[in-house]
């Protein structure tokens, strides 16, 4: 939802599929090799340390930094709101409703426990 709000201000153009398939930048600069970095974190994959220096040469020190802060919080933030059962606010869910439809966000494990699942579609 942030993504999405933040590029409509500004104008911008993007697509939210990228979010779910593989390789795609979604018209945001870098957006691939944030993906692949932000996925490498999350999953503590063994390919880690290629996209963390990947992202490094491309963004630049200062941007990557932004990066992995980004990721952690986001990480941090929906294991403490997965593991307690955080239910997502009536507005959240509306105003997500299409976007959880088209990229099946509503099939996720952690749907049930932030009642997206039962969620108006």
């Amino acid at each position: 939802m942030l993504l999405r709000a933040s590029s409509e201000a500004v104008g911008a153009r993007v697509d939210l599929s990228a979010a779910v398939e593989d390789a795609a930048d979604g018209g945001v600069e870098h957006g691939a090799i944030l993906t692949a970095f932000a996925e490498a974190v999350v999953r503590a994959t063994d390919e880690l340390d290629d996209a963390r220096a990947r992202a490094l040469e491309t963004l630049g020190p200062a941007k990557f930094v932004e990066a992995a802060a980004t990721v952690g919080i986001f990480n941090g933030l929906v294991r403490v709101a997965d593991s307690t059962g955080i239910p997502s606010d009536p507005t959240t869910l509306e105003r997500t409703a299409d976007v959880r439809s088209d990229l099946g966000f509503n099939a996720w494990s952690g749907a049930r426990a932030s009642g997206v699942a039962e969620a108006p579609a």
